[in-house]
């Protein structure tokens, strides 16, 4: 596989959903959140996913959940992922399943569980409650729109070609401990997908 020197943008096309978008907290269905990327250009990509992992996305609250019966946003519980680098004497597995190969015309789709899951939590000191999906707040009887939000939907590292290829490259292996924390060592420019473009999915919660 060769580098190429004169580097382009890939043009990447997105699209998201929700199914079903009626949310019944007494139902069997929780709804999936899916986002799907079609690579325009002629030749396929091979990215290292960080910024389009929705479980993720929707974890560190990227997503804006407006409450239209209410007339006001929903407050939702964050969680921020540690990104810092482990001593340089801790070996960094190079995390082969976030790698993904993006072919031309074929869309690669990444899903989610949102909404109140069935499944119940305890946390010390509490009783057991239904364990939420990054989007604690939702009520029964009310009417919702989720937007895209800042902070996430960037490739940082990719490069041309199919994952085995990628992944193998002529004369060496890719390093773990670089794919992950060098972010200045990527073999061509990141770019940002147009998440932020993403229409507003209406949906309601019912009993």
């Amino acid at each position: 596989m060769e580098s190429e020197k004169n580097d382009y943008q890939p043009e990447i096309a997105v699209a998201w959903s929700l199914e079903p978008n009626i949310h019944s907290f007494s139902g069997d269905r929780t709804p999936t959140l899916s986002l799907s990327l079609t690579n325009r250009a002629s030749r396929p990509i091979t990215f290292y996913n960080e910024h389009l992992c929705l479980t993720r996305v929707l974890a560190e609250g990227h997503l804006i959940i407006f409450d239209y019966t209410s007339n006001s946003p929903v407050d939702q519980t964050k969680t921020r992922f540690c990104d810092f680098a482990p001593p340089s004497k801790i070996h960094v597995p190079l995390r082969e399943r976030l790698f993904y190969t993006l072919y031309p015309g074929e869309p690669l789709v990444f899903s989610a569980t949102f909404g109140i899951s069935k499944t119940l939590s305890r946390l010390k000191g509490t009783s057991e409650r239904p364990q939420s999906r990054g989007v604690n707040g939702l009520e029964i009887g009310h009417q919702y729109g989720l937007r895209p939000g800042k902070g996430w939907g960037r490739i940082r590292w990719w490069e041309y070609g199919e994952k085995e290829e990628v992944m193998n490259p002529p004369g060496g292996i890719l390093d773990g401990r670089t794919i992950a924390y060098k972010h200045h060592k990527t073999p061509h420019p990141g770019f940002n997908i147009n998440v932020m473009e993403l229409p507003e999915i209406r949906f309601e919660c019912v009993e």
